[in-house]
């Protein structure tokens, strides 16, 4: 989306425009049907799926089902090889390649997450190919933490070895370099923060607290009640934690500062509330 806008802001060629359009066509068709793939397997029914999506039953098997997804899947994989980028343009009207963004934990931290889920799952590696429509060696290299995959794609291989998405969200979007900023609700930025911190010990291979309390400093009480979602921390607390999980802290801190902003609004508004009548 970002690519299509700086397009439209230069007036880029009419062709480069609806080229990157189509990308985020084929994006949203794909992540849609990685989405129902994904309540599938959860359990949901055909008839929860046309509920939700607002279609017949019939619609919904006829548009979801697996020769379509598959078929949407290599339309968003050609996309993605051949993914449009529109430069920064220096005074002399030349085009250069912007930076790729820095990564905010070791590359091979969202490999080494699904290494995780699949021993968790005991899904054998050939059946996980096979349900992700995915080649064995191009599974594999994602497997070894040597390539990283799209968003729907690591969304639908999260669902089929039993994971939450929500929790390798913030390990895809930290070997991307992305940062999340936004302004939750309290209950909403504890259950994203309590989520990336789930995600993040996911990727390090799930140590133990002990283990855990010693290469972060926190007492393993403290780590084990992180966790569970029993305590919420402060910054310092958070950034030793996450740091002990060999990844940026600033991995989480747009997350942190929605739940502090949250805590400081609702303590505002409590205090506006109980003050004196006027």
């Amino acid at each position: 989306m970002q690519h299509l806008e700086v397009a439209e802001d230069r007036l880029e060629p009419l062709t480069t425009r609806l080229a990157l359009a189509e990308q985020i066509t084929c994006a949203i068709r794909w992540y849609a049907g990685a989405a129902v793939h994904g309540a599938r397997l959860a359990g949901a029914s055909w008839q929860d799926i046309s509920v939700a999506t607002g279609t017949s039953e019939a619609s919904a098997r006829a548009r979801w089902n697996a020769p379509r997804l598959t078929r949407d899947l290599a339309e968003f994989r050609a996309s993605a090889q051949d993914e449009l980028t529109v430069g920064e343009r220096t005074d002399a009207g030349e085009t250069v390649r912007r930076p790729t963004p820095q990564a905010l934990i070791r590359p091979r931290a969202l490999g080494e997450a699904f290494a995780v889920l699949r021993e968790r799952s005991g899904v054998t590696v050939h059946d996980t190919a096979r349900q992700a429509d995915l080649a064995l060696d191009e599974l594999c290299r994602i497997l070894d933490g040597d390539f990283a995959p799209s968003w729907p794609v690591t969304h639908m291989l999260t669902t089929i070895l039993g994971g939450n998405p929500e929790e390798t969200r913030i390990v895809w979007e930290a070997v991307h370099g992305m940062r999340r900023a936004s302004r939750l609700s309290s209950r909403d930025a504890g259950t994203k923060l309590q989520q990336a911190l789930r995600g993040l010990h996911l990727a390090a291979g799930c140590p133990p607290p002990e283990a855990l309390g010693r290469s972060s400093g926190l007492p393993a009480v403290v780590v084990t009640d992180i966790l569970s979602g029993a305590h919420l921390p402060d910054w310092r607390t958070t950034a030793s934690l996450v740091s002990g999980l060999a990844a940026d802290p600033e991995v989480v801190r747009g997350l942190w500062e929605d739940l502090d902003y949250a805590r400081i609004a609702s303590s505002s508004d409590a205090d506006v509330d109980s003050g004196p009548a006027c």
